[in-house]
This record gives C-alpha cells, sequence and structure tokens, in this order.
C-alpha cells in the first residue's frame, strides 16, 4: 500500500514499441481473429500488431517524461529500418503455456540496428524482435493452433520511421494507453557504421525458447 499522501496521478506507466505497416497490423487482426475462433477469448487477441521493445512501470511522471523527450536527439540519429516477417515461432512460458508471434527475419545488420536502439535507450534486457499473434494461451490450445500457424508461408517486409511511446496512469482503473510521443528515425542508412560480426548477436533464438518482452 502506498501512503494516503502520494498522488497517485504522479505514476504512469510507458510503453515503447515499433509499429510496423496497415498491411501487417490488418493480417495480424485476421491471424487473431482466425485464433479466437479455435480457442476462444484470449490474451492479447485485441491488441493492435507492433514489436515490443522496452516497458517502464510504475514511473515518477515529472522524472520519466522530461527523459524521454530528451531521448529525440539520440534517436533521430538512428536510420528508418526494413524488417521483413519470416513465418511463425513460438515462446515457451515454463509448461504450461506458450505464445505464437510472427518471426522477424534477422541478418547482422538487423541486429546491429537493434542493438543500437536498445543502447539509445539505456536498454540491456534481451529482445527477440517479434509481433504476438496469441500470447500466454495453454498448451492444448497451443496445439490447436500451431499446426496451422506452422504452415502458413507469411513473407512481408515493411518499413519502420519512428519509435512509439504510449503512456496511461499507473493506479487508473480504467485507464487506456495513449500516445505519449513518437519519434523519428532521420539519419541514413549509410551514416550507420556496422560493428564487427563476432560483437552482433543474432536476434533468432531456437524455436520455443526466446524471451517474450510484451507490452499489452
Amino acid at each position: 500500500m502506498f501512503p494516503d499522501f502520494v498522488d497517485m496521478k504522479n505514476y504512469a506507466d510507458f510503453l515503447v514499441l515499433l509499429s510496423p505497416s496497415y498491411k501487417v497490423k490488418e493480417k495480424v487482426r485476421d491471424h487473431k481473429s482466425y485464433a479466437a475462433e479455435i480457442i476462444g477469448k484470449y490474451e492479447s487477441m485485441n491488441s493492435i500488431a507492433h514489436i515490443s521493445i522496452k516497458k517502464m512501470h510504475r514511473q515518477k511522471s515529472f522524472v520519466t517524461e522530461p527523459a524521454i523527450i530528451l531521448l529525440n536527439r539520440k534517436l533521430e540519429a538512428i536510420a528508418p529500418i526494413n524488417l521483413t516477417i519470416d513465418g511463425f515461432d513460438y515462446f515457451n512460458h515454463g509448461e504450461d503455456y506458450k505464445t505464437i508471434y510472427a518471426r522477424i527475419k534477422s541478418s547482422p545488420e538487423i541486429s546491429a540496428w537493434f542493438k543500437t536502439l536498445k543502447k539509445s535507450l539505456n536498454d540491456k534486457d534481451f529482445l527477440v524482435p517479434h509481433i504476438t499473434i496469441a500470447r500466454n494461451i495453454s498448451v492444448d490450445d497451443f496445439n490447436k493452433l500451431w499446426p496451422h500457424f506452422k504452415a502458413i508461408n507469411w513473407v512481408e517486409s515493411f518499413t519502420v520511421n519512428e519509435l512509439t511511446v504510449l503512456q496511461k496512469e499507473t493506479f487508473a482503473p480504467f485507464a487506456q494507453w495513449e500516445t505519449f510521443t513518437t519519434i523519428p528515425f532521420k539519419a541514413k542508412q549509410a551514416d550507420i557504421i556496422m560493428p564487427k560480426p563476432s560483437l552482433v548477436k543474432p536476434l533468432r533464438s531456437t524455436p520455443g525458447q526466446g524471451i517474450q518482452i510484451s507490452l499489452f
């Protein structure tokens, strides 16, 4: 419990994400609808397609908001990136739950880009970039859905031109996520310096072995 004198409105959650194209969002919505027809309602079925980058929970707004605004110069020095969805994969959450997601194709250039982005955000958490389809579903539901998604050959490219930060009050029961700011990536591709290949970790993990960092 918090002391009575604490102003709960001063606390907010911040969600940092990348948005895919409208076409990708529509296809993800269709995949989610299909999943819901098979297994019923599930967590994340109504969330809009996105690539989760970072979540900041229960932040003091007067501290975090100015810090995010100051990120503009760092992030504007990053170039837009072309990403490609390459089929589907899944995460294991213990023995009882799994998450099905659209896989982002990896390359040394993509790994370097995400490494630069996370460094600019001062974020050291491990991340497998992905777009969630069905999060935290039971193994039984997974077994119903996975044969379908495994068989889909979905290859779709899109360009990410900006970073989006969402915000909502931490302690407001019915608070909705709202856009706090969007920060464009303005650098040119030619300005990017690739690190040595040995220093770049691959983004893709063994199927079922990734770690999910989710915003919704």
